[in-house]
């Protein structure tokens, strides 16, 4: 059986989907993003701060490494609710956020235990993922840069692995940069709606360093005026993903496997000084329990400013 076909196999049963190709594949997207900053159709700030920072085969574990890995793992969005006084609070953790590091590490593992005494390995890879996956057919982008797969939409989680599993090259006529979905050649919504003008009409590739997410993402000060355009979420945004066809009925939102109580959003929130420390303790186990204890001081950030913004806690 040919690489792809046992990946795809491990896949299908597992309800996710998956492509394979050389490694060659990585330079080639290096090189294409370079042009790209060179030509200033990516921001060098942006560059800097969220591509360069991209390894590649740099430290991979492998001696002949020969074959790199897509694969997208359903995820729905997340409703994680906090109480402030008696209300019960709503927010939208977007699919890809929780237990991210978590579902790289199970899908490698996964997949390395279904080799297992094939003498192949397969590690982890951290390169442009979409870009990848776009390339190997396994997504389109929309209008919005963001990726969509044929009866998944847009609400999945790459991962990216590299092998030592041999592939045959193939004989290809060149590939686009892009390949856009079809629909996104006459349809504008996701344009229209974005408020930060972040999405061009007639162009692929989004100005990101105008995207709520990156903002709502990053330690920096959000600036004053710009809200959250998806108003329940506590981090990134998903208005373009709500308002795009290609994902109609196929959103779905999970209750997260946590909340929190008053006392533990008030300690959270550091709104009583002398709130107990234990209630803090909580709040840290229950991030980490998502996965997401890497950025409180942004969630905490982002939770108040949602408070504030829909008048639940005061200016």
């Amino acid at each position: 059986m040919k690489t792809e076909e046992i990946v795809k196999e491990w896949a299908k049963t597992r309800g996710y989907r998956a492509a394979v190709g050389s490694v060659s594949l990585l330079e080639e997207v290096r090189n294409s993003l370079r042009k790209r900053r060179e030509a200033g159709e990516i921001e060098a700030g942006f560059y800097r701060d969220n591509l360069d920072i991209f390894t590649y085969l740099d430290g991979v574990p492998l001696e002949n490494p020969r074959s790199v890995i897509l694969v997208a793992v359903p995820m729905p969005a997340y409703v994680l609710a906090f109480t402030v006084g008696d209300k019960r609070i709503e927010t939208i953790l977007p699919p890809t956020y929780v237990r991210y590091r978590k579902t790289f590490a199970e899908v490698r593992d996964n997949l390395a235990a279904t080799l297992l005494g094939s003498g192949f390995r397969v590690e982890l890879l951290n390169a442009p993922l979409k870009a990848l996956a776009n390339r190997l057919g396994l997504l389109f982008y929309g209008r919005n840069n963001v990726g969509y797969i044929d009866g998944l939409g847009s609400y999945f989680q790459l991962v990216g692995l590299v092998s030592d599993l041999p592939f045959e090259e193939k004989k290809m006529p060149p590939r686009p940069a892009e390949k856009l979905l079809p629909r996104c050649e006459e349809c504008r919504i996701c344009a229209a709606a974005c408020p930060t003008g972040a999405i061009e009409k007639e162009r692929i590739l989004i100005h990101a360093e105008k995207c709520y997410t990156l903002f709502s993402e990053s330690p920096n000060p959000i600036p004053e005026n710009l809200n959250p355009p998806s108003p329940k979420c506590i981090i990134g945004c998903l208005r373009c993903q709500e308002l795009c066809p290609e994902n109609k009925g196929l959103l779905r939102r999970e209750n997260a496997v946590v909340s929190f109580d008053a006392e533990e959003t008030e300690a959270f929130l550091g709104m009583k000084p002398e709130a107990d420390g234990r209630a803090l303790e909580r709040v840290q186990a229950k991030f980490q329990e998502l996965g997401l204890s890497e950025g409180l001081p942004v969630f905490r950030r982002n939770l108040e400013r949602l408070l504030r913004i829909h008048g639940l806690i005061p200016d």
